[in-house]
């Protein structure tokens, strides 16, 4: 696969060659600018996957010995019977994988149902994801699970919420 590349100091336009080059050929700054393009790409997908969001901005933190996520419900205030959403952010899992989803269930243990909705996960990057669809439909004590898929595994971390009715 060959980069789009300029030579310094040409001004006519590219050409690619009918033939690849041979073993040593071709443009040395050409093959170093593609070679600092793909090392930067992967020191952002490595820190972004990694990079937790301050507590600042909004981020509430839920770990365990295993794993951690940061996570914000938009809006900030949860309403009973009203949808919200949520951005949430695996910032640590075991073994160091990339966390490929997260699955986000709610049920009240002492009446023993969950939600009346499904929601809706959306990958947004590496580690990253938006949840829509979201609604505690009655007053009391939620418990939240968060299910961390990595690889093979399953990491499952909870919050308890009470909402006033």
């Amino acid at each position: 696969m060959g980069a789009l590349c300029f030579s310094p100091g040409r001004s006519r336009r590219f050409t690619p060659p009918l033939t690849p080059p041979r073993q040593g050929e071709g443009n040395r700054f050409c093959r170093a600018a593609s070679g600092v393009l793909v090392l930067s790409a992967a020191i952002l997908c490595a820190f972004d996957a990694a990079a937790c969001p301050p507590a600042g901005d909004g981020f509430a933190r839920l770990a365990s010995a295993e794993a951690e996520i940061a996570y914000r419900w938009e809006p900030s205030d949860v309403k009973v019977g009203k949808f919200f959403e949520a951005e949430v952010v695996a910032c640590r899992a075991p073994g160091g994988e990339v966390v490929r989803e997260i699955v986000i269930d709610a049920q009240m243990p002492a009446h023993g149902h969950g939600m009346n909705y499904r929601p809706a996960v959306t990958q947004m990057g590496p580690g990253r994801f938006r949840i829509t669809g979201l609604m505690l439909h009655m007053p009391g004590m939620w418990r939240l699970s968060f299910d961390l898929i990595h690889g093979e595994t399953r990491t499952r971390l909870t919050r308890d919420v009470t909402l006033k009715p």
